[in-house]
């Protein structure tokens, strides 16, 4: 009892030997990796002398906590995390990156190791609004058994060897060889949510069209009818190879599939990725080959879906903001954040010999980066979201002609856009 007193008195000294000369308030969403970082903060707060009074709240939960404190006048909070889509409605309440007040503890990151365009996650109308501290982004996934075993019989069927499918043709046709053998092509993603909206993106990108673009004054629906109409149907072709039940595919569908041996190649987000590389949870685990999704027509299109920290123009301590934001994308502690599930931005992490030994996906990531596209920018995204992937999945179902689908789909963001004004 009386060597834990003293234990417990020495913690109390060592504590109160900290004289914070000032506070952060930081909002962050809640998961492993941010409640890790929060675990940290004895080491940033005694480099520093900055305290940290950290608030995490559930990622859904975010933007509407967000735009309750903070205003153009007034902030809870001098540092604030934003998911990608919502940067159009948060960024006019930050402050640009390039105004960022000078630091005396932790420089700002060598720019030139942050993906180019991952650092575009956090981009509105000409301007960076903050730094990307999660790079979450689409990552292909093939199985490279399934190439060993298969190659010369299909290379004898279609005059090429099988490999990672680099094109959405090279998917099909291994898709259509691959269905003799009792192995699914691909896995999709078709639940009512967001991830079907990342779904129709990714087609359309692939085949040359954007479905929303801002302009000085407002937005332009430029969604190509004919272009959206072709990645619809090929959509609908790779269907046929999907499993069972791939009308009503999400995220543990998709997984447990894949993880079954039954897929041949699809996307995964890569915060789901360890579960497959556990050889407990997975029959497929050291079997997977990671890179940027096959071309289109356009070219290779890797949705993103990075978070960004900013730091708001009526934060009350935005140097202490600033220290904190540098020193969570600081080399030394990325490197501790990501076996919690960190995505980083950073190339000469996602190039690291022996992170990407632990991690092989790393390699994809940073192939996919290379390639990333981003969601409709638009202050009321979840709105445009809700009209895509209606339309979306109206359409690959069949509920819907393609040609009908687009036409409605268009309809549907031209109301929203006259919703607000535009």
């Amino acid at each position: 009892m009386k060597r834990f007193s003293v234990v417990i008195l020495a913690s109390l000294l060592l504590v109160s030997a900290i004289a914070f000369s000032s506070t952060v308030r930081v909002l962050l969403w809640d998961d492993a990796m941010t409640r890790a970082l929060k675990a940290g903060l004895d080491e940033f707060e005694r480099k520093t002398g900055i305290k940290v009074e950290l608030e995490l709240v559930p990622s859904g939960s975010m933007l509407q906590k967000t735009l309750l404190s903070v205003t153009l006048e007034n902030s809870d909070y001098d540092l604030v995390a934003v998911d990608e889509p919502n940067i159009p409605m948060v960024a006019p309440l930050l402050l640009p990156l390039s105004e960022w007040p000078s630091t005396d503890y932790y420089p700002q990151p060598d720019m030139n190791d942050i993906m180019p365009l991952a650092l575009e996650a956090g981009k509105w109308k000409g301007e960076f609004m903050g730094l990307p501290v999660n790079a979450n982004i689409y990552v292909w996934l093939t199985r490279k058994d399934i190439i060993e075993k298969y190659k010369d019989e299909f290379k004898a069927e279609y005059g090429y060897e099988m490999k990672v499918p680099e094109t959405l043709q090279e998917l099909l046709d291994m898709a259509k060889f691959l269905s003799k053998k009792g192995i699914y092509g691909w896995a999709p993603f078709t639940k009512p949510t967001e991830g079907s909206t990342c779904e129709a993106i990714w087609m359309f990108r692939s085949f040359g069209t954007k479905v929303l673009e801002v302009t000085e004054d407002g937005y332009k629906i430029v969604l190509d009818k004919e272009k959206a109409v072709q990645a619809i149907e090929f959509y609908k072709e790779l269907l046929k190879y999907a499993p069972k039940g791939a009308l009503d595919y999400g995220h543990s569908e998709r997984m447990a599939a894949f993880a079954q041996g039954q897929v041949f190649s699809m996307f995964n987000w890569p915060a789901l990725i360890p579960d497959l590389e556990n050889p407990e949870k997975s029959l497929v685990a050291g079997k997977i080959v990671y890179s940027a999704p096959p071309a289109g027509p356009a070219g290779r299109a890797a949705v993103r879906g990075a978070w960004i920290v900013g730091i708001p123009k009526a934060a009350k301590n935005k140097k202490a903001a600033a220290e904190f934001a540098y020193w969570w994308m600081a080399l030394d502690t990325q490197k501790k954040l990501i076996p919690e599930g960190m995505t980083p931005a950073r190339a000469s992490l996602l190039l690291d010999p022996e992170l990407q030994k632990e991690r092989p996906w790393f390699a994809g990531i940073y192939d996919s980066l290379k390639y990333a596209v981003e969601r409709p920018r638009f202050e009321h995204y979840p709105e445009v979201s809700q009209v895509i992937r209606v339309y979306w999945l109206k359409a690959i179902s069949g509920e819907l002609p393609a040609e009908l689908a687009v036409d409605r789909m268009v309809i549907g963001i031209e109301n929203v856009l006259k919703k607000y004004g535009y």
